[in-house]
């Protein structure tokens, strides 16, 4: 079966998903005559050629390996869909570390926010908040508090002060022409 660190065997032999056995046994007839060893080919690409061939030509294998495949693809899939919410998630965490600020500051002899908490004040679906708070406790932004629940850090307050003083340098106050005070306006 094709793990991650080997190629594809369709494009070891450089057939379509759908090639016939056929066209199978003709390009690896070719490419074997090309990459054998005897013929000064590479032994390494040889033995992936003949591998492919091996799984490609047997039907109950060729099944196995194309189940395989598509898990494989749908999984990609999956993966890059979401590797969208990257942009997102960012506004999202500087979202929940500023909770866990507020919270600090509200109630600093009980500073803790449970999960359930969180996810009600964020309006997270299940299985979203796990990411974050691994972040934040790796990042040392968090600790678990002997409640169960979660407390900002000094090194979060600093992280929230570091965000929020980039944020407002790149905002700047102009003066208008309507105003007497100005406004802001992005830099």
């Amino acid at each position: 079966m094709q793990t991650q660190t080997n190629q594809n065997h369709y494009d070891v032999l450089q057939v379509s998903y759908g090639a016939s056995q056929e066209a199978i046994e003709k390009m690896f007839r070719f490419m074997a005559a090309q990459e054998h060893p005897d013929a000064g080919g590479d032994k390494k690409v040889f033995n992936q050629i003949v591998e492919a061939f091996e799984v490609l030509r047997d039907e109950k294998a060729r099944a196995a390996y194309d189940r395989e495949l598509n898990l494989e693809t749908q999984e990609i899939s999956r993966l890059k869909e979401n590797s969208k919410q990257a942009g997102p998630d960012a506004a999202l965490r500087h979202e929940m570390l500023c909770l866990f600020y507020a919270r600090r500051r509200e109630q600093t002899e009980s500073p803790t926010l449970g999960e359930v908490a969180i996810e009600k004040a964020l309006k997270l679906e299940a299985g979203t908040l796990g990411f974050h708070l691994w972040y934040f406790k790796e990042k040392g932004w968090i600790v678990r508090g002997e409640n169960g629940g979660f407390a900002i850090t000094a090194a979060g307050v600093d992280q929230i002060d570091a965000t929020e003083m980039r944020i407002a340098g790149q905002l700047r106050i102009a003066a208008t022409p309507e105003t007497q005070y100005g406004s802001l306006v992005a830099v």
